[in-house]
């Protein structure tokens, strides 16, 4: 009988030493501070400029072998204007119904402002039996360097405007140290600007130039950043 009872207040404390711990396990697990937030929209905005333009030809080709063929072509595009580096973007083959080879060719190339009065007419003079030459468009996208070179001046607007924030937040709440929690930048919107123009409008602006000198072709960059300032919340008074 007293072995009974023994075997019994044994397993009644192991079943017990769990409980007793519980507190311990209780205490680790403590509540993370509690953060304040305060959120808001910045935009900032600036313009896209531009000197150049993207101008495309297309050259076809008669006769010859594709090497011969193609310093044709870039001999040819050179006589058009030889202000900006000419790349060709496509070289195709073609046959004709008697059954000679001839070539097309389409050249980009960034031109400055200058050599975009006449384009058309440097084409046709260009131009020979055998090798005919049209210009296909000009387009006043800014380059991608340039695009860059405005986000990067966006964002570091809204970093110092970030900053302001911060500092105006802290003088309104004194002591509550806020800091900039996190900021999010939406993609940059371009709109605006001439984009591409005929040639028959571009000769006439270089008949008739600006008073300026410059066409001045400028997209508007706009940049918006969603940022949120953090701060720990008071602790709350003992005995609550």
């Amino acid at each position: 009988m007293r072995s009974l009872i023994a075997a019994s207040l044994i397993a009644t404390a192991s079943l017990a030493l769990p409980l007793a711990a519980a507190p311990a396990t209780a205490q680790v697990m403590a509540a993370q501070p509690v953060q304040d937030q305060v959120t808001l929209t910045l935009t900032a905005e600036d313009w896209v400029k531009t000197d150049t333009a993207r101008v495309s030809l297309t050259v076809d080709a008669g006769g010859g072998n594709a090497g011969s063929a193609r310093a044709d072509v870039l001999k040819a595009a050179q006589a058009v204007s030889d202000k900006g580096e000419w790349r060709v973007v496509s070289f195709d083959r073609q046959q004709d119904a008697a059954g000679l080879d001839h070539w097309r060719a389409a050249l980009e190339a960034r031109l400055p402002e200058a050599q975009l009065g006449g384009l058309a007419d440097r084409a046709r003079q260009a131009s020979r039996a055998g090798l005919q030459i049209r210009v296909e468009g000009v387009d006043f996208t800014p380059t991608l360097a340039e695009q860059e070179a405005v986000r990067t001046r966006l964002r570091e607007t809204l970093y110092r405007r970030v900053t302001e924030e911060m500092k105006g937040l802290n003088a309104a709440f004194p002591g509550r140290d806020f800091r900039v929690g996190r900021v999010d930048f939406n993609a940059p919107v371009v709109s605006g600007g001439l984009r591409r123009a005929p040639m028959m409008a571009m000769d006439k602006i270089a008949a008739e130039p600006p008073e300026d000198g410059g066409l001045d072709v400028a997209q508007k960059a706009t940049q918006t950043a969603h940022v949120t300032f953090s701060a720990y919340a008071p602790a709350a008074p003992a005995g609550r």
